[in-house]
């Protein structure tokens, strides 16, 4: 073999054997300069041909790199691996001020060093499809994934306990989630927004939902909240419009306002005996659901509680004594046709306007029993 043929194959191969690096295993850089300059020297590209870079950062650097790939506007897949980061700092990739993201970071692997990803850090990457946490984070702060609209799937570790408020606030493409038995709760607007999300188990440990946790997950089609929870808060699940099925646990003992306002799929409820209290709204506007019963363990009902369930033909009610039951709980149920009272309920404690037509005068002239009406009538009559 001729030196020039010799020359020639030896170009090829080193040629080659740095192509095969660049996009194995990515190129490892230094700061954000550096990797601003190797972006750039890349060809236009798209995020399921991300370009892979390892970088050897710190926490204060993040806001920068996070900069370069931005105002590079190359799909990055970016690897943090073997740093001794011990946060990801307070929006480190979204940036304040403008509203934006870093929207083409496609992927982040997060080094085990890690105990806290800060508030916002990963705030309207919306390119984000693939993120692991370790086990190493022990707190995931405030609307730390909001808006990443393209990721698919998390798993929360056992480290972590709380899901903190509006963490993954309108992650649309967001349909799998698991909660390890680490968490204990799940807080204000966690998971609000997230229209994609279809189904979501609840593991035992969780104590605590927080109000709108899940409001307008307008894909969630069932769900069942577990034992450890006493209290349903406000607007959890309202807007809820996939919604057929809730199971509700006997630890429950309070529904609040809104709770499952306009879960317009939902066709039964089932109110368990542990429940004193259903406030104002709490099923306002679920058009779907067809009957009720109100147990006698609760002792308010708020106004317009079940207002223009329009599908709703029958309801028992067996609450007594200083149950008090407020105006226009039952106001534009077109449907209601039948309604049983299995107790005896004190006449101020039954607001004149409850329900529709001149039911509450002749509950109280006929006392215990049921009562019909033909459909659109004022008019009831007792059986």
């Amino acid at each position: 073999m001729n030196s020039k043929l010799k020359d020639s194959l030896f170009i090829f191969v080193v040629v080659v054997f740095f192509s095969i690096t660049a996009c194995g295993n990515g190129q490892t850089l230094n700061n954000a300069e550096a990797l601003k300059e190797y972006l750039d020297r890349q060809p236009a590209n798209s995020p399921d041909k991300p370009i892979r870079v390892t970088m050897n950062a710190n926490a204060p650097m993040m806001k920068n790199i996070s900069e370069a790939i931005n105002s590079a506007g190359k799909y990055v897949s970016l690897n943090l691996s073997g740093n001794a980061l011990t946060t990801i700092p307070d929006y480190a990739f979204y940036d304040t001020s403008t509203g934006k993201g870093c929207t083409t970071l496609t992927a982040i692997t997060i080094p085990n060093s890690v105990t806290s990803i800060g508030y916002g850090a990963f705030g309207a990457c919306t390119s984000l499809a693939s993120i692991t946490i370790p086990n190493s984070v022990t707190r995931i702060g405030n609307n730390a994934f909001a808006s990443c609209t393209g990721l698919t799937s998390i798993t929360i570790p056992n480290s972590v306990n709380n899901i903190e408020s509006g963490t993954f606030y309108k992650c649309f493409g967001l349909s799998s989630v698991t909660l390890s038995d680490g968490v204990k709760s799940i807080e204000d607007g966690a998971f609000a927004g997230c229209i994609g999300l279809a189904s979501i188990v609840i593991p035992s440990s969780v104590t605590s939902i927080g109000s709108s946790a899940f409001q307008e997950c307008i894909g969630l089609v069932s769900i069942t909240i577990p034992n450890s929870v006493i209290v349903i808060k406000q607007s959890t699940f309202k807007g809820c419009t996939s919604l057929t099925s809730v199971t509700i646990p006997n630890s429950i003992n309070i529904i609040r306002p809104d709770a499952f306002r306009d879960c317009t799929s939902l066709t039964s409820i089932t109110i368990p005996d542990s429940v004193t209290i259903i406030d104002t709204w709490a099923f306002y506007g679920c058009t779907g659901l067809a009957s009720v019963t109100i147990p006698n363990s609760v002792t308010h009902i708020g106004s317009e509680v079940f207002s223009h369930c329009t599908s709703l033909a029958s309801v028992t009610i067996k609450v007594t004594g200083t149950t008090t039951i407020g105006e226009y709980v039952f106001y534009g149920c077109t449907s209601l046709t039948s309604v049983r009272f299995e107790g005896v309920i004190a006449s101020g404690n039954l607001n004149s306007r409850a329900f529709d037509g001149d039911l509450r005068e002749k509950y109280f002239a006929g006392g215990i029993g049921t009562y019909t009406r033909a459909s659109g009538s004022d008019v009831w009559r007792k059986q």
